[in-house]
């Protein structure tokens, strides 16, 4: 498995031992799973749960284990090196880290006690709730309520593409506060899965191998101790949540990038076209060097803005280019890979049409290129306006 990149200055010793201890155990414990596209979540459970046993998700927090501070470089490294082993692992291993990443930035310490223990050992799966059917990319059209009845808030809403849907142990939910007077904030809430008034609707079959789904809340009721943050600060917190996590969804992509041009090279030197490997002829030379200029390119843009966000001195905008060019580049690379396959690349079961289908989704989940590039282009106005 390829990673020299981790000798490059962004990274710091432990990111070093991190990676060349993670890559042999991928290796190991992944190769089950590269081929398994299974919606039912039992793949990514038990996956999760190996991560959690062997100290793999602890190590994407710098603190005691109370997951104070983050370590986004850390969780970059284990996301690309599960890209090039398992889609499906690194499902198991972002998701729920999403899902967690709420209670590491706003959470009281009585909830970080409470949960984050158990999702470091792999035991609690967390799930990130934001998304509505009329509310995506505009988190602020979402539309599920939440209303305070003494010690409680009740909870009424639908979510869709809510990964672990069904299967998750905790959900940390966005929801629409009423405060009187008509006034309204988004606050964010940790709903456990035997809170009561949790539906599941569907699971939602998709190109690539998630356990996403649509379900709603009624009438759920959660204790006033499970507000995360202030009342108004649900917003804050989904929107900072998101902008953490876009960097790793680069690192994923470049994972599978970097896998697709590793299966691309190969399969030059052993695919023959008028007597000679294709890796013989110019067209693909230059196929391939266009693939490895852009996969460095964005492998810089990822480690640069997950630097960035490490040492204190992280942007949106960083984290929408490392997100943007990441996921673009790798369909470009992963497209490449399928031509240089000729006819065996649209082969269903080969590793790069796996590939080709799974790295589709990053172009869209977690906030589109689009979108992307809105945040890119306001950032640059708003500092020329001073």
């Amino acid at each position: 498995m390829s990673i020299p990149h981790v000798r490059w200055p962004l990274f710091e010793a432990r990111h070093f031992d991190l990676a060349t201890r993670f890559a042999p155990w991928a290796v190991a414990n992944l190769k089950p799973y590269e081929a398994d596209e299974g919606g039912d979540g039992k793949a990514a459970r038990a996956i999760f749960a190996a991560l959690g046993r062997d100290g793999w998700l602890r190590s994407t927090s710098t603190s005691d284990g109370q997951g104070a501070a983050l370590d986004l470089r850390a969780i970059c490294l284990l996301r690309e090196i599960c890209g090039q082993s398992s889609a499906m692992a690194d499902i198991a291993l972002s998701e729920p880290w999403l899902g967690a990443l709420p209670l590491m930035l706003a959470a009281s310490a009585e909830l970080k006690r409470k949960y984050l223990h158990g999702y470091f050992a792999g035991v609690l799966l967390p799930a990130f709730a934001l998304s509505e059917p009329d509310a995506g990319s505009d988190v602020q059209a979402i539309t599920t309520s939440a209303r305070k009845d003494g010690s409680h808030f009740v909870i009424n809403g639908r979510k869709t593409w809510t990964s672990n849907c069904g299967l998750a142990d905790l959900y940390v939910v966005f929801a629409r506060l009423e405060r009187g007077n008509g006034r309204s904030e988004i606050a964010a809430f940790a709903i456990e899965r035997d809170d009561g008034g949790i539906i599941v609707e569907e699971r939602l079959e998709v190109m690539s191998p998630h356990t996403v789904g649509t379900w709603r809340l009624e009438e759920c009721r959660v204790p006033a101790s499970r507000l995360i943050g202030g009342a108004d600060a649900g917003l804050h917190i989904a929107l900072r949540s998101l902008e953490i996590f876009r960097p790793t969804v680069g690192a994923a992509a470049i994972g599978f990038a970097r896998r697709a041009l590793d299966e691309a090279v190969q399969r030059s030197l052993s695919r023959r076209a008028f007597k000679k490997p294709v890796a013989d002829h110019q067209m693909i030379q230059a196929k391939l060097a266009e693939m490895a200029t852009e996969l460095d390119a964005a492998t810089l843009l990822v480690y640069r803005a997950a630097w960035n966000s490490d040492t204190g001195g992280g942007s949106g905008r960083e984290s929408s280019m490392a997100k943007l060019y990441a996921t673009e580049s790798a369909s470009r690379i992963i497209d490449d890979a399928v031509q240089i396959f000729g006819g065996m690349g649209v082969t269903k079961g080969e590793v790069v049409e796996r590939l080709y289908r799974h790295v589709r989704a990053f172009r869209i989940l977690d906030g589109t290129s689009e979108i992307q590039k809105l945040i890119i282009a306001r950032s640059l106005l708003a500092d020329a306006a001073g």
